[in-house]
């Protein structure tokens, strides 16, 4: 193997990953790099990749055991899985890495490819993929036959974590962990499958039902909604006129304590005048008694008067009278004489 040093020197390095063309990889795999010799085959050499082959060991999905294919072939009924080993070992320099990409022979068959997309720089080993029957016949998988191609990238450096090997992939095996998995698993028949399928194809008419349904609701819903927001506004408004309302109370407030002081001052000022009007009462009743008073004595006088008018009335009237009776005899003894 040769260092990464000689393959800088041996392809240029420039800026950003670059695909290797079918004779650079044939370089690299003169070198002992990105494919083994011994699992290498010019024939599935493509311009820019390598199609990889399904190797020597399998297993079916539900099952505990490995079936070598070399002597037997693997029968993948409808809805069923399989775990399989690449027949090419993959040895990848510290600055190439590898992408895989599924077949379409393989998606004609109604196959599919359930593995990971990258294969890390460093790595080394056997690829472990996992395949899944999705057609309604029995798919045959043989040892040889193609099952991905692979896509080798060359980095501007060398990364500086190694990926470590699993023991079982460096010898083509399948790893231990990964058959415990693979026979627990349940894998379901193909008329499971396909009341499975009618199932979720009810609950999505359902689905569809509840959403018209939801539609006939939320239109209600709508309308509210702009009721609300109508209410809203109105609440706004509402608010600012109560503000200005209070903004009124508190100089309504402002005048009435105010008035208060005016009032207060007024009511002072009345106890005062009814004070005075309560002495001019006083007074005037007193003026009263003395008016009551002076008008008995005036009464009194007046009766006395009257009593002394008519007394003097009585004594002119004798004074005349007695006149009266002299009168003619002082005429006659003036004449007479």
């Amino acid at each position: 193997m040769t260092s990464s040093k000689a393959q800088s020197t041996l392809f240029p390095i420039t800026a950003g990953s670059v695909v290797l063309t079918d004779k650079e990889i044939q370089q690299f795999v003169g070198s002992g790099l990105l494919i083994e010799k011994v699992t290498f085959d010019p024939r599935f050499l493509q311009s820019c990749s390598y199609d990889v082959r399904v190797g020597k060991i399998g297993m079916l999905g539900g099952q505990g055991r490995e079936i070598d294919l070399v002597e037997n072939v693997l029968e993948l009924l409808p809805g069923a899985y399989a775990g399989l080993v690449s027949f090419e070992k993959i040895n990848l320099p510290l600055n190439v890495f590898a992408r895989i990409g599924s077949k379409r022979s393989l998606s004609y068959d109604g196959m599919i490819l359930l593995t990971g997309s990258l294969v890390d720089p460093g790595y080394t080993g056997h690829l472990l993929f996992g395949v899944y029957n999705a057609s309604q016949k029995k798919n045959i998988i043989r040892s040889g036959m193609k099952i991905c191609s692979v896509v080798f990238e060359q980095l501007p450096s060398d990364v500086e974590r190694k990926v470590q090997p699993d023991p079982d992939l460096l010898h083509g095996s399948l790893p231990q962990d990964f058959l415990a998995r693979m026979a627990n698993m349940e894998v379901l028949p193909w008329m499971q499958i396909s009341e499975r399928v009618k199932d979720i194809e009810r609950i999505t008419k359902d689905i569809i039902d509840l959403k018209a349904r939801y539609e006939d609701v939320l239109q209600p819903i709508k309308k509210l909604t702009e009721n609300i927001d109508r209410v809203a506004t109105d609440v706004s408004s509402l608010t600012q006129e109560t503000r200005r309302l209070a903004q009124d109370l508190d100089k309504l407030q402002g005048i009435t304590s105010e008035n208060a002081k005016q009032i207060g001052l007024l009511a002072t000022a009345v106890g005062s005048v009814t004070g005075e009007l309560k002495g001019v009462a006083e007074r005037s009743r007193k003026a009263e008694d003395a008016s009551e008073r002076q008008e008995g004595v005036l009464t009194e006088l007046r009766t006395k008067f009257g009593r002394f008018s008519f007394a003097a009335y009585v004594f002119w009237a004798i004074v005349l009278l007695g006149l009266g009776a002299l009168l003619p005899k002082l005429i006659d003894r003036v004449l007479g004489k």
